[in-house]
C-alpha cells in the first residue's frame, strides 16, 4: 500500500514537472524576465555592499586623520571643545563616546566606554585665552569628584 502511494506521488511530481516545462516552453519570456531580475538584483546587492564597505573605510580614514592643533583648540568655545574631545575619543576606539555636558551634568562632559567595556567620564576644562588663561583650580576638580560620587550613588 505504501509503495503504491509513493508511486502515485512520484507520477504526480513528474506530471507536474512536465506541465511546468511545457508552460515555460510556451511562455519562454517569463524565464528570461526571471533570470534578468535575479541578475539585476544580484548586481544591485553587490553594488550596495561595495558602496557600504567603501563608506565604512572612508569613515575610518577620516577618523584616523582627525587631529587638532593647539591654536584650533584654543579658538573653540567650551561646547565645541567638548565635541572635539568626544570626536577624538571616538577616533581612538571609543565608539560609544557621547557629549553630555550642560546644565546639571554633575561634571560629566563626555561619557564613553572603552574597548574593554570600562565606562569613562570626562570633564572638559577649556581656557578662554589659551595658555595665558586662568588655570583649572582645585574647586573645579572637587565639583567633578562630588558629581561622580552622587552619580555612582544614584546608579547613573
Amino acid at each position: 500500500m505504501q509503495l503504491l502511494a509513493v508511486g502515485v506521488a512520484g507520477l504526480a511530481a513528474v506530471g507536474l514537472m512536465v506541465m511546468v516545462v511545457n508552460w515555460l516552453i510556451a511562455h519562454w519570456w517569463v524565464l528570461v524576465v526571471a533570470v534578468l531580475v535575479l541578475l539585476l538584483g544580484g548586481l544591485g546587492g553587490l553594488g550596495w555592499w561595495r558602496h557600504r564597505t567603501q563608506r565604512v573605510q572612508w569613515q575610518q580614514v577620516q577618523a584616523r586623520a582627525l587631529c587638532y592643533g593647539l591654536a584650533q583648540l584654543d579658538a573653540l568655545t567650551h561646547r565645541q571643545f567638548e565635541h572635539a574631545i568626544r570626536n577624538l575619543m571616538h577616533r581612538d576606539g571609543r565608539m560609544a563616546a557621547v557629549q553630555v555636558g550642560g546644565r546639571g551634568d554633575l561634571g560629566a562632559d563626555v561619557k564613553t566606554t572603552d574597548p574593554y567595556g570600562r565606562r569613562w567620564v570626562s570633564q572638559c576644562k577649556h581656557r578662554r585665552n589659551g595658555d595665558r588663561g586662568a588655570a583649572v583650580g582645585t574647586p573645579d576638580l572637587q565639583v567633578l569628584n562630588l558629581g561622580l560620587s552622587r552619580a555612582s550613588l544614584s546608579g547613573t
